[in-house]
């Protein structure tokens, strides 16, 4: 009780309540000793329980100091009162006297539970006795009831039952299972997870020892014994951690963790085991997830060290961390060496810093990059191709750059062969050519021409202007190819851009009996580039429209401004591209599977320009079709140029 008697007496001015005289026997005199009702008395106003009684109309006829202090009430305020005249909850009421009634009613002792609110909010709980009050004739004339305050121990059993309840939480959350080992009778009790775990049962059960190693798996159980014998010794710490397969009645093998303490006491003077508390979980799906990828990380190993392609991974200080056995043949290194090394102590300074710039490319975009990389190894120059990606780990955050480099020195060597094999060829085609050109220029100014040598006259003159765009054609690729092509960059518009492209374009159009529909911006539109190369674009844009598509075809030529972009787009009717094709019509030298038979084929090389001088323009293009004999669009998107401020006025 939070208070004492004395304290309570104090704070409720507590009188005497006078038990009736045909309840208590009467004894001579007012000594305490003889008189049994002053004694009984006296021992109801000291005790922390809260004693009372009431008449048959459970009215309060004595109250000691614990009840008032347990009712909040005065003295007062409860003799000769039922709880339902002065308790601020009906319900309580209620439940109090119903008790007080059976009591009476059938003369047997009740006992109940009853959590009363307290002046400050807070709740107590009591638990009471009621007996009932018999006068000399044996006839209950009342109710006498005697409550304990149990708050704190109610307390105590919340707090174990939430500790408990914890536990149990915490066992089923990590998926264990618990068994408890008396080493003094060979016994186990288990769970009943556990013994449905080993196939025993679907409850709880007490079994001997011998019953789990029985389930222990044959080629485990030499292990198992001896782990179990080492820890069983009183100089170990006691704890046991192993993981053993269960061969079960059922065939089913099962990997179980098994977490084991023991706990010793001292028998005639030497310390024994006489308790275990065992803990197991099934690890099968953990297992068999681990042997997997540790199968998958052998395979790893294995494929990354024999591959042909030189492997590497570096942390990001540069400091190497992984490499394939190619890796460390080609730079002359062993394993232990190559772990730690840089590219500056491998490479040099210069070439260390062209490294690491592309290993910063993967670390700034998070993605991987493919490069070309120039090294001096063993005093021979090589060139490799490099796809290099992040690593990441298991917070998201890259911690290392892997590389996969393919030596393509042949190939680069052979691209530079025939980089120069076309530029040759271009330049020596090209010298015949203007001799040609003057002989054709002779022939037209003879007067008195027969009319078969006129016609074969302007064939020839018609077959030296495709000789010659495809002469240009070659010398572009040349030039593009060994970047030695320079863009004119001024201010243009998109009419003069369309006026110098069908200028070379209307003649092929018009000798094919097409139809040319061209749709431009009302307005000026202004561009920022090199109007030769813009027209030559748009040219070979129209000239491939008008070579795919059947005499009399349809092509329109058609412009628009969107999203702070020029978009062109070439649309005939002709013969269409077929979907495996679509992904390499900008390829060099690509053709089409019918295009080889067809005279009007080319080299392939026009959209190869096309793409190659629209991105030097920071712009893009695409084809699009519904398939062979359903035409084709050909899209540029360029970018339009920011507007400039308007000069302001001197001040």
């Amino acid at each position: 009780m939070p208070h004492t008697p004395r304290a309570l007496l104090q704070r409720y001015e507590v009188k005497r309540p006078t038990i009736p005289a045909d309840l208590l026997p009467a004894a001579p005199g007012g000594n305490l000793f003889a008189d049994a009702g002053l004694m009984a008395t006296a021992i109801a106003q000291a005790s922390d329980d809260a004693i009372f009684a009431k008449d048959l109309d459970c009215r309060y006829q004595f109250a000691n100091p614990a009840t008032l202090a347990a009712l909040g009430r005065t003295a007062d305020q409860v003799m000769g009162r039922t709880d339902a005249e002065f308790l601020d909850d009906p319900a309580l009421a209620r439940r109090l006297m119903r008790n007080d009634r059976t009591v009476i009613a059938t003369g047997q002792v009740v006992e109940s539970e009853q959590a009363l609110p307290q002046p400050d909010g807070s709740t107590r709980h009591w638990w009471s006795r009621k007996m009932p009050l018999r006068d000399a004739a044996g006839q209950v004339v009342g109710v006498l009831g005697i409550s304990r305050d149990i708050t704190e121990r109610r307390r105590a059993e919340a707090r174990i039952e939430a500790d408990h309840l914890k536990l149990e939480m915490g066992i089923k959350a990590a998926g264990l299972v618990m068994a408890e080992i008396d080493y003094r009778t060979n016994l186990n009790h288990i769970s009943a997870e556990l013994a449905r775990l080993l196939e025993l049962g679907e409850s709880e059960m007490t079994v001997p020892r011998q019953a789990i190693f029985d389930r222990i798996h044959p080629e485990d159980r030499e292990r198992y014994l001896k782990a179990i014998g080492e820890v069983l010794q009183p100089t170990s710490s006691g704890h046991l951690a192993i993981d053993v397969r269960a061969l079960l009645p059922s065939g089913t093998v099962r990997w179980m963790h098994i977490r084991l303490q023991i706990v010793f006491e001292n028998v005639d003077g030497k310390l024994q085991p006489v308790r275990g508390i065992c803990a197991a979980r099934d690890v099968t799906a953990a297992m068999v997830a681990e042997r997997q990828l540790r199968n998958a990380q052998r395979l790893t190993e294995s494929v990354i060290e024999g591959a042909g392609a030189l492997v590497c991974a570096k942390d990001l200080k540069g400091r190497y961390i992984l490499s394939n056995e190619s890796w460390r043949v080609q730079h002359g290194i062993d394993r232990e060496g190559s772990i730690g090394v840089t590219d500056t102590q491998l490479f040099g300074a210069e070439t260390a810093a062209t490294l690491r710039a592309n290993d910063a490319l993967v670390l700034e975009r998070g993605s991987h990059v493919v490069v070309q990389e120039k090294l001096l190894v063993g005093g021979r120059h090589i060139t490799y191709r490099s796809s290099k990606f992040p690593l990441y780990d298991e917070s998201g955050r890259i911690y290392a750059v892997c590389g996969v480099s393919t030596d393509i020195t042949d190939v680069v060597e052979a691209d530079r062969r025939k980089d120069a094999f076309i530029a040759t060829l271009a330049h020596e085609l090209r010298n015949p050519l203007a001799p040609i050109r003057n002989g054709l220029e002779i022939l037209r100014r003879l007067e008195d021409m027969p009319p078969a040598a006129r016609r074969t006259r302007d064939m020839m003159e018609r077959q030296l202007v495709h000789l010659v765009r495809l002469v240009d054609d070659l010398l572009d690729v040349s030039r593009i190819s060994r970047d030695k092509l320079d863009l004119r960059l001024e201010p243009i518009t998109l009419d003069q851009v369309v006026a110098h492209a069908l200028e070379a374009s209307q003649p092929g159009v018009d000798a094919a009996g097409h139809s040319l529909e061209v749709r431009m911006p009302a307005g000026p539109v202004p561009l920022r580039g090199d109007l030769t190369r813009l027209a030559q674009v748009i040219s070979n844009l129209v000239n491939n429209a008008a070579k795919y598509t059947p005499r009399g075809g349809r092509i329109v030529l058609a412009g628009r401004v969107e999203d702070g972009h020029l978009l062109l787009e070439v649309t005939d009717n002709g013969s269409g591209i077929s979907a495996g094709m679509l992904p390499q019509v900008f390829d060099l030298f690509a053709q089409g599977e019918d295009t080889m038979s067809n005279a009007q084929g080319g080299l392939g090389i026009g959209l190869w320009l096309v793409k190659k001088l629209v991105e030097m323009h920071h712009g893009s293009v695409q084809a699009s079709s519904d398939g062979p004999g359903r035409g084709s669009t050909f899209s540029v998107r360029l970018p339009l140029p920011l507007p400039q401020p308007k000069p302001q006025p001197p001040r």
